[in-house]
């Protein structure tokens, strides 16, 4: 059976996927899959984890740790943004420093 927040938080089911349930084995070792690409996962403490395989990734999910944190003001602002919001400040001080050297003149 597939579950969108699995699928939300660790890609797409792989062909002939059978769930396993781990849980019940506490000494189940997961296995790295070179063909995953590894995804990190969050609880609601922010505590984070990297899985390395689907199995891994379903395990975590299904156990909670499909949080996922705010970004920060920092994270949000891409280089786009950076760049218009540097031009601005560019402009801004440019007519600021013209503005009061009109000033001067006039004075």
């Amino acid at each position: 059976m597939k579950n969108k927040i699995v699928e939300n938080f660790c890609g797409p089911y792989p062909e002939g996927h059978v769930f396993q349930d781990i849980s019940s084995n506490p000494n189940y070792v997961f296995k790295n899959d070179s063909n995953y690409d590894q995804v990190m996962l969050s609880d609601i403490e922010g505590n984070t984890v990297y899985v390395n395989s689907f199995i891994e990734c379903e395990h975590y999910v299904l156990g909670g740790w499909n949080y996922s944190p705010p970004k920060s003001f920092g994270e949000g602002l891409d280089l786009l943004m950076f760049s218009k919001l540097l031009i601005v400040v560019l402009i801004v001080t440019t007519i600021i420093k013209i503005l009061g050297k009109l000033k001067e003149q006039i004075v």
